[in-house]
């Protein structure tokens, strides 16, 4: 048995869509199986790798416990590549008609439409550079925490890898591609008409093999997770990263990349994932459960 959260949690998760894979691929709806469940069994056995290395992290060298500590900045990336067929043979055709009626029945408008009057290139051009930083605010947080303590380095990336993993459960209720695709034959005015813009989008679109991830937002709910456990432990940070932030969450709309109903759930899915984690790092620390240890659980 694993003697850490992170550790449990990743072995439950894949464990679950391992199980989703098979049943899919039992009644035909999976052709491309084996390789499916080839990588979950490759991440199991990575898992009990790591566990044994953490069972006796005091004793590695400090170039080790890093890959012991950070190793779901890899793990969660090929675990969403892998939802790219899973979620089509699992749930069939994207929804993503009901997203489009719930930002109508809001805003009487589609807002992706509604803001190609305030198009204009350079702004464009930052709010796809701001898109970007999704990919980088987790690591560096996690690596500013690390180095402050790695206790809490350690319940940072636990409560993060939760927050994936409920977007995740998001894509397969309500599977949707977006409004860049869904809305695309109501757009009127061209969004990508700069060189930066076109080459984000494009390396998005090749890097990115899961379509279906609209609902909800992963770029908002990741950022503001980050965002308030910056609030809590690295007040400097939160504060140059916040304008970023707004910036981020205003780009997934502008960008065409999600409805506003998809904002909305990553918002409040950020704001129950902090304690919602910080429940169940206890639970699965508590004495006579699985650990011996009884360590402060407390989230950052």
């Amino acid at each position: 048995m694993p003697r850490r959260p992170l550790e449990i949690l990743n072995f439950t998760a894949i464990g679950l869509l391992c199980l989703v894979a098979g049943i899919a691929a039992a009644v035909g709806r999976l052709p491309a199986w084996p390789g499916v469940i080839s990588r979950y069994v490759l991440m199991i056995v990575f898992l009990f790798l790591i566990t044994a290395l953490a069972r006796g992290e005091d004793a590695l060298p400090a170039a080790l416990r890093i890959p012991v500590n950070f190793y779901p900045m890899a793990i969660i990336p090929m675990i969403y590549e892998s939802l790219g067929v899973l979620i089509p043979a699992v749930r069939g055709q994207s929804r993503d008609a009901w997203l489009i009626a719930a930002d109508r029945a809001l805003f009487h408008v589609d807002p992706t439409v509604w803001l190609e009057k305030f198009l204009w290139p350079p702004l464009t051009n930052l709010l796809f550079l701001a898109y970007t930083t999704y990919y980088f605010f987790p690591v560096i947080l996690g690596v500013r925490l690390w180095q402050r303590d790695p206790a809490l380095a350690r319940r940072f990336i636990f409560g993060l890898s939760l927050a994936f993993y409920l977007s995740y459960v998001g894509y397969f209720l309500i599977p949707a591609r977006g409004p860049r695709v869904a809305l695309a034959g109501q757009q009127n005015v061209a969004l990508e008409t700069t060189t930066l813009s076109r080459t984000i989008s494009g390396t998005l679109n090749e890097l990115e093999h899961t379509k279906d991830d609209a609902f909800p937002s992963g770029h908002t709910m990741i950022t503001v997770f980050c965002l308030l456990v910056a609030y809590r432990q690295d007040r400097k940070l939160f504060r140059a990263w916040l304008p970023i932030g707004v910036l981020l969450i205003f780009s997934t709309i502008y960008c065409r990349f999600h409805y506003a109903v998809d904002v909305f759930a990553g918002l409040a899915l950020a704001f129950a994932a902090l304690p919602l984690a910080t429940r169940l790092y206890a639970w699965l620390q508590a004495p006579g459960r699985f650990f011996p240890e009884t360590a402060s659980t407390n989230l950052p």
